[in-house]
C-alpha cells in the first residue's frame, strides 16, 4: 500500500474513532457556531431531483419537550445538547405543491421547462422507482433520503470533535403524534424519518473498541 497523504489518515481516523455516544456530559454543551454548521450541513445535502424532502426540528436540552419525548423515544440519551428530529415529507408526487415549489420558486426552472421537469420527474418515481401508487413507498423515499442529511450531520460532528448519537429507538407512532399535538408537524404532510442527538460524551464512560468487517469482506472492486 503506498503512503497515505495527511488528509486521507486523518479522514480515516476519523471515521475509525468516532462512535455512537451513550452517556452525555451535562456540564458541556455544542456551541451556537457548531451546531449552525451542523445544521448547514444537513441543510446542503443532496436530495433527488434537488427537491428537500425534509425538515428538521432542533430541540434544546433544556426545552420543555425534551424530557417528554424521552418517555416515547427510548434511544435517546440524557443531556445531550440538542435533539434533532429529521422530518420525511410524504407527498412528494410531481403535481405536489412542495415539488412545485422548489422547481418554480427554489430552482428557478423557466416556466416553459417547468412541465417537462414534472413529467420526467413523473416518469422516474413510476417507471424507474415504482413508488407513484404507494403512498408507503413515496414515505420511505423521502426517509431514505433524509438519511443523506443524517449521515453529513454524523460527518460533521465528527469533524469538530463533537459527539452524536443516530436515533430510531422510538415509538414512531406516539412520537409522529407527539409533534401533531405541539402543532409543530402536519401528520398529513410529514413524518419522522429518524432522529439525532449532538453533544459531548461523559468521560467517565468508557466506550468499547469499534468493531467493523474486513474490508475484503463488504467490498467488491470490478475492473
Amino acid at each position: 500500500m503506498t503512503m497515505m497523504s495527511p488528509l486521507n489518515e486523518n479522514l480515516e481516523t476519523m471515521f475509525a474513532t468516532r462512535f455512537t455516544c451513550k452517556r452525555y456530559d451535562p456540564t458541556h454543551d455544542v456551541t451556537d457556531e457548531d451546531m449552525h454548521t451542523i445544521c448547514e450541513a444537513a441543510r446542503f445535502s443532496p436530495s433527488s431531483f434537488g427537491l428537500e424532502p425534509w425538515k428538521f426540528l432542533a430541540i434544546k436540552k433544556t426545552s420543555p419537550l425534551t424530557e417528554p419525548l424521552r418517555e416515547i423515544a427510548w434511544g435517546m440519551k440524557s443531556n445531550a445538547s440538542y435533539t434533532i428530529a429529521i422530518l420525511a415529507r410524504k407527498h412528494m408526487e410531481a403535481d405536489s405543491e412542495h415539488v412545485g415549489h422548489m422547481m418554480a420558486d427554489i430552482q428557478h426552472i423557466a416556466p416553459e421547462d417547468l412541465a417537462a421537469r414534472k413529467e420526467m420527474f413523473a416518469s422516474f418515481q413510476k417507471n424507474d422507482l415504482g413508488i407513484a401508487d404507494d403512498p408507503r413507498l413515496m414515505f420511505e423515499w423521502s426517509c431514505r433520503q433524509c438519511y443523506i442529511a443524517l449521515a453529513n450531520m454524523l460527518t460533521t460532528c465528527a469533524l469538530l470533535r463533537i459527539d452524536a448519537t443516530p436515533v430510531e429507538g422510538l415509538n414512531y407512532e406516539k412520537v409522529n403524534a407527539f409533534f401533531a399535538e405541539k402543532g409543530l408537524m402536519d401528520p398529513e404532510e410529514f413524518g419522522v424519518a429518524v432522529m439525532i442527538q449532538v453533544g459531548y460524551h461523559d468521560p467517565s464512560h468508557i466506550m468499547n473498541p469499534k468493531t467493523r468487517q474486513a474490508p475484503a469482506d463488504v467490498f467488491t472492486f470490478l475492473e
